[in-house]
């Protein structure tokens, strides 16, 4: 551990003698779980704002004793115990926040499911899964869950509005853990194809991203967060975590929405925004941005592809501000590009290895081309310290930055050429007049297979598709080229990305 990494750590506590004992006191009472951190931070930062939700504020000592009384409710109401299933259905809330602590303090196994998920697909999670509990979104209900569902469901409104000025009410002991149960995110949301990816609750996997995010991205110097990734994704749920073990403010979003979004990161003079590429898009779309994100420090993008205009845009009105982080659901976090990285190459990369990690491409083509593998301590359990293949295809220059290239289950032959839709949907969206695109397969009579693409233009554009084909013609191969050019809205998910269904 270096001296930048171990005075970071000295003055957020973790590592002074009186903070190991806190930690420790912490791990004792409740488990080294989510709830020790959270008592960990309630004690050095009890009056510190710690998590603001619409008209809602709460301190740390606050969201502390809050997630104690939600332990409590769920183990007295529902016999929650180590070993049991929980799935949570919930967009970013104060409830949201608290469950996490309380569910791992329960040690029970905790399902994050992303709130996209079609009915059909809930019914197959929950039976696989064997779950106890439904915790969910009343606006949910209607549209996600299906009936008859073997098992117990409880409204996450209905339980704040209980736990809320009732602590005096449970009076229950909870029983004793070691440790904290697993917590699963699931993959594939923008695809449509899911895979669970369980980690347990470990200090050891916990501290290597970390360091990074604190030598790097200098995270223990800003005093605000905003949160609008959704919590049920890996990126969400890591901001939110490590947000919170810092004693930072976390401002929480449910649904993103450029206009309000900027309206609370100017009110609340917000440092830290992590956000997908799509949410920055439209951020830097949206009237007077620039006047309104001048508190912002620090921008994390993450979760899909960066285009290199808004990397432009970013640098223009706030300079050196913006970091690119990759990782897989699998594998965690495992590489960062810093704003010099993001300035010094004409294509954006994905950023190089963080330490503590190993990374490779193998079977790679005349151009350096290959499959990404990576091997990480902090990986899904089953795929812990293993060599995984991420199913990205990547290339590595002189200087050790990857360079995204595409999925290789995405991979099309058009007119008997390999084509990669990620690469066409890049070179569109490089249009100064284009906001983001989709390029697609389709079946065609005469061609056998070709690519379509639906295209949303800035608001003021007046482009058509014949000029966007004649502006293409010279940067896409003929295999390449899309045939069909639609200009409309395109959709994104609960997590802000854009939904890659086939269109």
């Amino acid at each position: 551990m270096n001296k930048t990494i171990f005075s970071k750590l000295a003055k957020l506590h973790i590592i002074t003698p009186g903070g190991i004992c806190k930690l420790l006191g912490s791990f004792i009472r409740d488990g080294i779980s989510l709830m020790a951190l959270m008592r960990f931070s309630a004690m050095y930062y009890p009056e510190r704002c710690a998590l603001v939700y619409e008209d809602k504020r709460l301190t740390y000592k606050e969201i502390y004793e809050l997630a104690q009384c939600l332990a409590k409710l769920l183990y007295r109401d529902y016999g929650l115990k180590t070993g049991m299933c929980v799935g949570v259905l919930c967009h970013n809330h104060i409830t949201m926040a608290l469950l996490l602590p309380a569910l791992s303090r329960l040690g029970v196994r905790v399902k994050l499911i992303n709130t996209d998920i079609a009915p059909t697909k809930l019914k197959e999670l929950v039976k696989r899964n064997n779950i106890n509990l439904l915790i969910y979104n009343a606006e949910l209900k209607e549209e996600r869950i299906p009936t008859h569902l073997p098992f117990e469901m409880r409204e996450s409104e209905d339980i704040y509005r209980e736990i809320i000025g009732n602590a005096q009410t449970f009076d229950v002991k909870l029983p004793p853990i070691g440790r904290g149960g697993e917590i699963s995110v699931f993959t594939g949301g923008s695809s449509g194809r899911s895979k669970e990816a369980p980690r347990k609750m470990s200090v050891g996997q916990f501290l290597p991203p970390f360091y990074a995010l604190l030598e790097q991205l200098r995270l223990d110097e800003r005093d605000s967060v905003f949160l609008s990734l959704p919590v049920y994704h890996g990126f969400g749920l890591a901001t939110l975590i490590m947000s919170l073990v810092m004693g930072k403010k976390v401002c929480l979003m449910s649904h993103f929405d450029a206009d309000k979004a900027l309206k609370i990161i100017s009110k609340e003079r917000i440092e830290v925004v992590p956000v997908v590429p799509a949410m920055l898009a439209r951020l830097w779309q949206a009237e007077d941005s620039p006047t309104l994100m001048k508190t912002v420090k620090c921008i994390i993008s993450g979760g899909d592809r960066l285009d290199k205009k808004w990397v432009d845009v970013t640098s223009k009105y706030l300079g050196n501000v913006l970091f690119n982080l990759f990782g897989t659901s699998e594998a965690g976090f495992f590489m960062i590009a810093t704003p010099n990285d993001l300035s010094t190459n004409e294509e954006v990369p994905i950023g190089r290895p963080i330490s503590g990690v190993e990374c490779k491409i193998e079977s790679a083509d005349s151009h350096g081309v290959g499959a990404l593998w990576v091997r990480s301590g902090w990986a899904m359990i089953s795929l812990k310290n293993k060599w995984q293949d991420t199913g990205d295809l990547m290339y590595r220059n002189a200087e050790g930055c990857y360079f995204y290239r595409g999925r290789s289950d995405n991979m099309v032959v058009c007119g008997g050429e390999n084509v990669y839709p990620e690469n066409v949907e890049k070179i569109i969206n490089s249009h100064d007049e284009v906001l983001t695109s989709i390029v697609f397969p389709a079946s065609d009579p005469q061609f056998g297979t070709i690519l379509n693409a639906n295209v949303e233009l800035t608001p003021d554009s007046t482009l058509t598709a014949d000029a966007m084909k004649t502006w293409l013609h010279s940067r896409l191969t003929r295999a390449e080229m899309p045939h069909n050019i639609t200009f409309n809205s395109i959709s994104t998910l609960d997590s802000g990305k854009v939904a890659r269904k086939r269109q």
